[in-house]
């Protein structure tokens, strides 16, 4: 079994198993909950899809101070949720992933494929332990991209892109949740003469989660005044980002991401079909996860760009889009970048331009 944390500024829905719905929280899309969600593994699946099932899911409680009470009174939900993350990974020595997914996307769906994540990003033997954002986008049949000729696919996208960029604000307030919880703790743990927990912490963002990431950093930067962001992530993953291949050149796109990464890892299919519709049928410019970036002259040196082409294709109905969470030598290679080797020393790669360009070789048939 596995605990996957979460938060989410989806609009909950009492007395159900799973209890948030595809709308935003009843106060407004910056508003989130958070908690937990226990997933069971099923043996020898034959669909990775269906690896995981979802056994319940806890919403933390959470209340305003009482009147006339202190502030110090109010429950926030989070605290306890960030405490608990915390204990798990000082006594499991774990690294930690930050996951937001893409479109077409259900609560359920998004907590079962972090699931999948915490199950194959191992390191060292460890799972990690995933804290996944859920954003209300609209699950459903097929892509979602209007590859069928229904009104309701057709608008599909655009009205997930609405409800991503919507969101941007309640992931950016989450994020700085977690963030002033760890400065916090480092601080505690300076004042007692505690060595500070040293495990990694990493952000992956798959499809059109970039895109709301876009507008979580946009938001982080007005909550921090327009000063620096910490650099509080060892490696963000973007995962056939839906984003404009130029968005790590400009700071009202992605541009503040090395503010928060060490180091970002852009992995991209020119096959991804997922991407050519939405390239070539939503007017959208060249995908980032399409082509990677535009360019690297002038991005920071630590921003690379690992070529998937060869290894995207998994299900029929994935469109070449879930290589992240499914193919074996992309598992393979991103378990070596979290484990700390060097770009050029990652087995499974090859060099297209050494220190900046990679591509993944399929593994031999047999």
């Amino acid at each position: 079994m596995a605990r996957i944390y979460y938060a989410t500024n989806r609009r909950l829905v009492a007395g159900s198993l799973i209890p948030f719905g595809n709308r935003y929280n009843a106060e407004g899309p910056a508003f989130y909950r958070v908690g937990y969600a226990e997933v069971d593994r099923v043996p020898d699946a034959a669909d990775p899809d269906d690896g995981f099932v979802l056994r319940s899911v806890t919403v933390a409680e959470e209340h305003p101070a009482p009147p006339g009470a202190p502030p110090s009174a109010e429950l926030i939900g989070s605290t306890g949720v960030f405490a608990s993350m915390t204990q798990a990974v000082r006594d499991e020595s774990r690294e930690v992933i930050a996951y937001i997914h893409g479109f077409n996307s259900s609560f359920e769906t998004c907590i079962l494929r972090a699931a999948q994540l915490e199950a194959s990003w191992r390191v060292g033997g460890k799972a990690p332990l995933v804290f996944a954002f859920s954003w209300p986008a609209d699950d459903g049949d097929g892509l979602g991209l209007g590859e069928s000729a229904t009104t309701e696919s057709k608008w599909k996208y655009f009205g997930d892109r609405d409800d991503a960029e919507a969101s941007g604000k309640a992931i950016g307030r989450s994020l700085k949740r977690l963030i002033d919880f760890l400065l916090e703790l480092r601080r505690e743990d300076r004042a007692q003469g505690r060595e500070p927990c040293g495990q990694k912490l990493h952000l992956v963002t798959h499809s059109m989660g970039n895109w709301a990431l876009r507008h979580a950093l946009l938001a982080l930067r007005g909550f921090n005044s327009g000063a620096r962001l910490p650099k509080i992530f060892t490696n963000a993953f973007l995962m056939a980002a839906d984003e404009d291949a130029d968005a790590l050149e400009h700071n009202n796109k992605l541009g503040l991401l090395p503010q928060l990464a060490e180091a970002i890892h852009v992995y991209h299919a020119r096959r991804d079909l997922a991407l050519i519709i939405s390239d070539t049928t939503k007017l959208n410019p060249d995908r980032l996860g399409a082509w990677g970036p535009r360019t690297f002259d002038g991005l920071d040196s630590a921003i690379y760009g690992i070529d998937c082409a060869d290894v995207c294709t998994t299900g029929l109905t994935h469109a070449n889009h879930q290589y992240y969470r499914i193919r074996p030598e992309v598992i393979a290679d991103v378990r070596q970048v979290m484990a700390g080797k060097s770009p050029d020393q990652i087995t499974g790669r090859v060099a297209v331009r050494s220190g900046r360009q990679y591509r993944i070789k399929p593994r031999p048939a047999g």
